[in-house]
């Protein structure tokens, strides 16, 4: 499947179901159909990406600390996977890095897949990315009060891949000057049928959702 193709993203995996950002949610969000997964990134100790959201083990294992002051083989026996073993999976991704300190070692383990998308809340992080590789596809992350100052940020110098805003504030004005730019609007995060009914109505090309079983109807 090409990124144009993408509609359903599975927010953490079918993290409605199943652990968020385990291997066992993301092979279930791949079997129930959809298009792509999104998952978060930090670096362990030992400068190696792994999959969680939060910069601590304590909410989604039963360990405790931060992230990075735990090596890969310790998250590794919490339940977090590592980044590379991810990339396995015949799907493609959305990698939101959670702290620019792993932007390089998750660009060196992408390397030139053209179906995995880098995004994060740090627009700092991503110009940065986008200076050094104009083709490696960006989503800017943007909450409802960011949205207008995301769009501007993702259109300056032209080439960023998408705008990913909370759905509160996708508008038919937002949409149509994404649209314009070949800016692709990917809303987060969306677990009822009708609201995302009506999001695609108004021209969204992509929704997150942590139950991509009960949304896939909708399509």
């Amino acid at each position: 499947m090409t990124l144009d193709h993408v509609r359903l993203i599975a927010h953490r995996g079918n993290s409605a179901a199943l652990p968020e950002n385990s291997l066992a949610a993301f092979r279930s969000a791949w079997r129930l159909g959809a298009h792509m997964i999104e998952l978060d990134v930090h670096l362990s100790r030992d400068g190696f990406p792994v999959v969680i959201h939060d910069d601590t083990v304590d909410r989604t294992t039963t360990g405790s600390g931060p992230v990075a002051s735990l090596r890969l083989s310790q998250l590794q026996r919490l339940g977090i996977p590592a980044l590379e073993d991810v990339l396995d999976l015949p799907i493609p991704l959305c990698i939101e890095l959670k702290t620019a300190a792993a932007m390089q070692a998750v660009v060196e383990l992408v390397g030139r897949r053209e179906d995995v998308i880098l995004s994060s809340t740090d627009w700092d992080a991503l110009d940065f990315l986008r200076q050094l590789d104009p083709r490696r596809r960006v989503g800017y992350l943007a909450s409802a009060d960011r949205a207008s100052a995301g769009v501007e940020r993702a259109l300056a110098g032209g080439g960023a891949y998408a705008l990913q805003p909370e759905w509160g504030a996708v508008t038919d004005e937002l949409v149509a000057r994404c649209r314009a730019a070949g800016l692709r609007v990917m809303s987060y995060t969306v677990n009822e049928p009708e609201l995302g009914r009506r999001l695609f109505e108004m021209g969204v090309d992509a929704i997150f959702t942590d139950d991509p079983g009960r949304m896939l109807a909708i399509l």
